[in-house]
């Protein structure tokens, strides 16, 4: 099996060369990685019988002219840590035909496409969680006026490696009204249409085969100021999630920012009600969306940020989330010789409040539950041609009763990030994080290091440490003896990028755009290649 990625990796490139020889514009990528798992009981890891593992995906387009064509290789033999068992395999899992000229543009194969905001439908793909939920079939895009767009599709949606039998059908429109008035605003309206079908072959009575979903949406952009929103209703739709009850959905968006000389100011709050929408009845999971509905809070890139992420409550969740920024000015007291930074973001979310004598909620409302808050204060100064810092603290509540199971506290954190960026010439440079962490809560108190050094323009090596730092009653760490270590390098190129690693995955909660999966421990080595071309 092995032997045969390898035949046709080759084929592809001498392939590609075939293309270049003929002046057409061709391009590719490859994304490898892989884990050799090593045992280690003090994280309650048992390598498996097969101590490696692989994720290789390669991609490759062709264009002439208006015409245009792809393909997608993966091969997953088996899946590396993390991602699910059922990706296990290696096949062609996209191919697509397109032409696009003048007004029109038509797609035939695998595409990715997005309704207005995703409430009702987004097909993405997404390789850090093993998510690739793109349509097979047919895209016509028509731009009958210059300020109108016409987007309708057809296909079945992807699963794993393969293409349900479940069919997506849809249309949406968007129109640019500034163009039609020839005002200073930019007005769009748009309006979208999606149905999927899934036959039912139980026994239960009622269940529809169709469930359809209509957004409609606007936004004004002025000189310094954007404001949109959406609203979305989905018709009823019994399935695993709701414990196959027919319930009907709603959602409703709002968002806006202004910024303005140093200034910058962002809100986002969204309410929703049954706005699960699965490809599939009988699964639940992220594999499994129709729609795209992130978690609406700030998406930290911390360690320890990132030990308590928020995973959206599509079922039943208010949201807010809203951040303010201000450049101090360069020269002034707080400003410094090269200016200060200041960022306060707030995220917010519960349940909706329940109406009386029903177990029902109303859409525009918040209740008594709350899931999950977050407060984060960012400073970053710039002291020198050669040194700089950035200081977050972040104060959290995460709900761990509701949000996972009734044997978790809510628990409250504060964390402190320091983050240094040194430069000692044009080659070499520096940058360290020291984090903590303080609850009182699920496994207590925790600490992190990292140092990264950068040899410019290729290498780069790093090391990390997580640890728990609250003592128990015998004054030993809660963690594993060793903590969670990692070690690696990097070497990087225009087209090119490798890198090692060996240590420890603590297991959590994995979160890459607002989408979250769950992950077990694991120790060992990881090699990641990406290739361009």
């Amino acid at each position: 099996m092995k032997y045969r990625i390898v035949y046709v990796t080759i084929a592809l490139f001498v392939t590609a060369g075939t293309f270049a020889q003929n002046r057409s514009q061709f391009s590719g990528s490859i994304t490898s990685i892989n884990h050799f798992y090593i045992k280690d009981m003090a994280i309650n890891f048992a390598a498996p019988l097969n101590p490696y593992a692989t994720n290789t995906i390669t991609k490759l387009q062709y264009s002439y002219s208006g015409f245009s064509a792809g393909l997608q290789f993966e091969a997953y033999l088996p899946p590396v840590s993390g991602f699910p068992y059922q990706l296990e395999g290696n096949k062609i899992t996209g191919r697509y035909f397109r032409y696009a000229k003048n007004t029109l543009d038509f797609t035939i194969g695998s595409f990715y496409e997005q309704f207005g905001s995703g409430l009702i439908y987004r097909s993405y793909e997404n390789r850090d969680l093993g998510i690739n939920s793109a349509t097979d079939g047919l895209k016509v895009i028509f731009r009958p006026l210059p300020y109108m767009r016409v987007t309708a599709l057809y296909g079945m949606q992807r699963r794993f490696l393969e293409y349900t039998k479940n069919y997506i059908r849809g249309i949406d429109t968007d129109i640019l009204i500034d163009k039609i008035f020839g005002s200073n605003a930019f007005v769009r309206v748009g309006a979208g249409f999606i149905s999927r079908y899934d036959k039912y072959t139980g026994s239960q009575e009622g269940i529809p085969e169709n469930v359809n979903a209509i957004s409609i949406r606007a936004s004004v952009n002025l000189t310094n100021t954007e404001i949109s929103a959406e609203y979305a209703n989905k018709s009823g739709d019994p399935s695993l999630l709701n414990q196959f009850t027919i319930s009907t959905g709603e959602s409703l968006l709002i968002n806006g920012n202004y910024s303005r000389s140093r200034f910058g100011l962002f809100f986002l709050a969204r309410f929703l009600k049954n706005m699960s929408f699965s490809g599939d009845r009988e699964f639940n999971d992220i594999y499994n969306s129709v729609n795209y509905l992130p978690a609406n809070t700030r998406q930290h890139s911390y360690m320890l940020a990132n030990i308590y992420p928020y995973s959206t409550r599509t079922e039943n969740e208010f949201s807010f989330q809203g951040e303010v920024s201000y450049t101090f000015k360069k020269g002034s007291a707080l400003g410094g010789k090269y200016g200060t930074g200041a960022r306060i973001n707030f995220s917010h979310a519960r349940d909706l409040s329940q109406n009386p004598g029903s177990s029902s909620t109303t859409l525009i409302s918040t209740g008594e539950n709350l899931y999950f808050q977050d407060l984060n204060i960012e400073i970053s100064r710039k002291m020198s041609e050669n040194f700089k810092w950035i200081l977050t603290y972040i104060n959290l509540q995460y709900n761990k009763t509701l949000i996972e199971a009734p044997v978790y506290d809510f628990i409250k954190s504060n964390t402190i990030i320091a983050d240094l960026h040194f430069r000692f010439s044009d080659k070499f440079s520096l940058r360290t994080e020291i984090q903590q962490l303080f609850t009182k809560q699920d496994e207590g108190n925790w600490s992190a290091i990292l140092a990264e050094v950068g040899v410019a323009p290729h290498l780069s090596f790093y090391v990390s440490e997580m640890i728990s730092s609250n003592r128990d009653l015998y004054g030993s760490n809660r963690g594993p003896r060793g903590g969670y270590y990692n070690v690696g390098a990097g070497y990087k190129t225009n087209r090119m990028r490798f890198a090692l690693g060996f240590g420890r995955q603590r297991e959590g909660l994995l979160c890459s755009g607002g989408i979250c999966q769950r992950v077990p421990s694991y120790k060992g080595f990881n090699l990641r290649l990406d290739v361009n071309f």
